[in-house]
């Protein structure tokens, strides 16, 4: 594989087509911001480990970083124990400091103070990156992304939002436009309207009732007014691999699968065949969920619906608890 298989593979999620088109403003800003991380790669990752190393320093008021001796391993549960175990407690509420500044900084959360120093100070070797910039998960070990989550927190977690999702947005604007279009019409639909930037499973689940009905009436589809309507409707279906006969809830649960399996694998897969959820506890304790393909298919359709997966503020929300439970 050469220098720009390899970038492609790298870097290749993230554009909506799965690779860069030149014809896109957008992609070409992004192809050339990727390839210059590249070329200034060690300076980027100096400078991310000089400020957590700094931090470390003051809040410990030391001038050497002590190591890890608990030997780790991305995807392997851990529990530290004695003099890592109370490193570990010092740094857990740490947060990162926002860049040039003295003020936490409200995207992290606690334990990634910590966790960068167990893994990048492990009596193994280990690479830790900060990776919470754009789409990127919380944090990057050895090329592996690793979103944080503290175990004293809810099961809720925002994954960013899914503007740049093409795909999704398209989807969501065709089901959500079918129950606004139809919320005029039909006087009986009395909820307010929901939309792709902020909708519950519920939300969805009405929206495709409303398709369905559509669906099964027979008269509406010989209007020829109506044939682009149905089209998009059909195209639809088509996207989520279903037929038309299928109930409202099977269609809910295939788009909130899709637009998840979307986000994730960006955050964080990284675009990889696997990624994890590290949920932390105060004690030193870390327990790993694997994010895969194979894990998301195994989400059931009812955890879907019970509200496990949201938006607000076109940020998608899951419920960590829900959907993957211990």
């Amino acid at each position: 594989m050469d220098a720009l298989d390899k970038f492609l593979k790298q870097y290749s999620y993230k554009f909506d087509k799965g690779y860069p088109d030149m014809n896109n403003p957008r992609d070409k800003e992004m192809l050339f911001e990727f390839a210059y991380s590249l070329t200034n790669s060690k300076q980027t990752i100096n400078e991310q480990q000089t400020e957590y190393d700094d931090r470390i320093k003051n809040v410990l008021n030391i001038d050497e970083i002590p190591t890890c001796n608990t030997p780790l391993t991305v995807g392997q549960d851990f529990d530290l124990n004695g003099e890592d175990e109370e490193l570990w407690e010092k740094l857990y509420p740490i947060l990162p400091l926002k860049k040039g500044t003295n003020i936490p900084s409200a995207g992290a959360g606690k334990g990634e103070i910590s966790t960068y120093w167990a893994y990048q100070y492990n009596v193994k070797k280990h690479d830790v990156l900060d990776g919470r910039k754009g789409e990127d998960p919380d944090l990057i070990i050895d090329g592996i992304g690793v979103e944080m989550k503290s175990y004293e927190k809810k099961g809720l977690m925002t994954l960013g939002k899914f503007s740049k999702d093409e795909e999704s947005n398209t989807l969501l604007n065709r089901v959500f436009g079918v129950m606004s279009l139809f919320k005029d019409i039909d006087p009986s639909i009395k909820m307010k309207a929901p939309g792709p930037g902020k909708f519950s499973s519920q939300d969805m689940l009405e929206a495709f009732i409303v398709t369905h009905d559509l669906l099964g009436n027979d008269e509406l589809r010989k209007v020829s007014l109506m044939d682009i309507f149905y089209r998009k409707i059909d195209d639809l279906y088509d996207q989520l691999n279903i037929e038309d006969e299928v109930s409202p809830t099977k269609a809910t649960a295939n788009l909130l699968r899709k637009l998840l399996v979307t986000k994730l694998r960006k955050k964080p897969m990284l675009g990889q065949d696997i990624g994890y959820i590290l949920n932390v506890t105060s004690t030193g304790k870390g327990f790993y969920q694997e994010i895969s393909e194979k894990t998301i298919a195994a989400i059931s359709d009812e955890a879907l619906l019970d509200n496990a997966v949201s938006v607000s503020a076109s940020e998608i929300k899951m419920n960590f608890n829900k959907l993957f439970p211990i």
